[in-house]
């Protein structure tokens, strides 16, 4: 089976806009997955023409959120829930879900991070702290933590099934897929989370993540195979080493 992936579309802006509907994803898989930062959720992703030319081009379509969907005003909370929600009929938004397809299970959460250093500059630098509302009051660390506790709580209960397992998360779940530059950066804390060890020690064949905005090559921690495929923002020149064609054979 062939699932393909991609994550860090950042649709909200107009260039990545434009620049998707002139250099579309290439359908190589029926399924795709995107790990992440896609749009804003609201009723207005359903209109995106990238929706629906993903509909029509794949099977199913699994985007988790990221970050940034919770940028409109959607209640971050709800994060903390499990969450398999239809965009269109065969587009769904999920979290904190799980699926078995032709005996692969899928793992999908956002995973987010756990602040413990550099708090200050985390909150300056991160404009989730700006933008995202947590049941309408100033989301805060406190709250991120929690919501990192209750999404990697679900992602040690499902990885514990026996069979092949893929988990896709939007935050980046080991230090090892931090890119070069990043490795001093007071705002790590707000991007990885050291599961490393985690990794090592449970059954996943595949891990993919985004966040970064940084393509990494495909590598290996223990026996996972850790992928990323992320567009970034256009007006940065981060999509130079993006994949429209991305897949995994799993």
């Amino acid at each position: 089976m062939l699932v393909q992936v991609c994550s860090d579309l950042h649709l909200e802006f107009i260039q990545n806009r434009h620049w998707i509907r002139e250099h579309p994803l290439v359908p190589k898989a029926e399924i795709l997955l995107i790990a992440g930062d896609t749009f804003y959720l609201d009723e207005k992703i359903k209109t995106l023409d990238f929706i629906k030319k993903v509909a029509d081009d794949f099977k199913a379509v699994y985007i988790v959120p990221g970050n940034h969907e919770y940028y409109g005003g959607y209640n971050v909370a709800t994060a903390l829930e499990s969450t398999h929600e239809s965009i269109m009929d065969n587009v769904f938004l999920v979290n904190n879900y799980s699926e078995n397809i032709n005996g692969v299970l899928f793992v999908f959460s956002t995973l987010w991070s756990n602040i413990q250093k550099h708090i200050l500059a985390v909150m300056r630098g991160m404009t989730d702290f700006r933008k995202i509302q947590f049941n309408n009051e100033k989301f805060t660390v406190n709250h991120f933590n929690e919501i990192h506790e209750a999404c990697f709580d679900f992602i040690k209960k499902e990885v514990k099934k026996e069979g092949k397992k893929i988990v896709v998360t939007h935050h980046l779940p080991s230090r090892l897929c931090n890119a070069d530059e990043f490795k001093g950066s007071l705002l790590n804390d707000a991007f990885c989370v050291e599961k490393t060890n985690f990794i090592l020690s449970n059954t996943i064949d595949y891990w993919v993540y985004g966040h970064s905005h940084r393509n990494l090559k495909d590598f290996k921690i223990g026996n996972t195979q850790m992928i990323t495929n992320q567009l970034g923002y256009i007006g940065q020149n981060e999509h130079y080493h993006f994949n429209a064609e991305k897949v995994i054979k799993l």
